[in-house]
């Protein structure tokens, strides 16, 4: 289902579901940190890479909002079993 939305409704979307992914891991990392045998790199490397996802669509987005832009926003969540 594609919906439509402005810009800065757009923004404050992404950037919440990006927020929440990174919060994920970032629970994560506590976890592990308190089992010192676990390793944090994957964590580590998520949190960064949702922070230069967030960082990017800022960028993009930031130039929409002061053209009163509207944009379509289609969100696809697949699951499989492994």
């Amino acid at each position: 289902m594609m919906e439509t939305f402005t810009a800065s409704d757009a923004m404050e979307i992404i950037t919440s579901v990006l927020d929440k992914k990174m919060n994920f891991h970032k629970l994560q990392r506590l976890a592990k940190e308190r089992d010192h045998a676990r390793s944090m790199y994957i964590e580590n490397e998520r949190i960064e890479l949702y922070n230069q996802k967030r960082i990017r669509r800022y960028l993009f987005l930031e130039l929409m909002i002061k053209g009163s832009e509207t944009l379509s926003i289609k969100v696809k969540i697949k699951i499989n079993k492994n």
